[in-house]
């Protein structure tokens, strides 16, 4: 994962589930610099709409952490709004 700054943090992860095109299921784990677990996530996606207009809902469930995780964790919903958001515009662009 890359941040806004340009850090890239590493991550590991598993798609559990597709069910396309209306859901998609996946884990992920942040890794610190040592490559031990700081943070499991399990996230499902759901997407919903008709034509070419689409809602996409994110809920993501941290199932373990270590107290090194928090500073991470504070700016998960953050960095989701900012992912969805360059999705929008580059599904905005394709459409041109």
């Amino acid at each position: 994962m890359r941040g806004p700054d340009g850090v890239t943090y590493p991550m590991t992860g598993a798609v559990e589930d597709v069910v396309p095109p209306s859901s998609l299921v996946f884990s992920s784990v942040a890794l610190d610099d040592h490559g031990r677990a700081m943070f499991k996530i399990r996230t499902l996606v759901d997407i919903t709409g008709e034509g070419s207009h689409s809602t996409v809902q994110v809920r993501a469930y941290v199932t373990e952490k270590t107290s090194a995780a928090a500073s991470h964790l504070s700016g998960m919903e953050a960095g989701w709004t900012q992912s969805l958001e360059r999705l929008e515009a580059l599904l905005d662009n394709s459409s041109e």
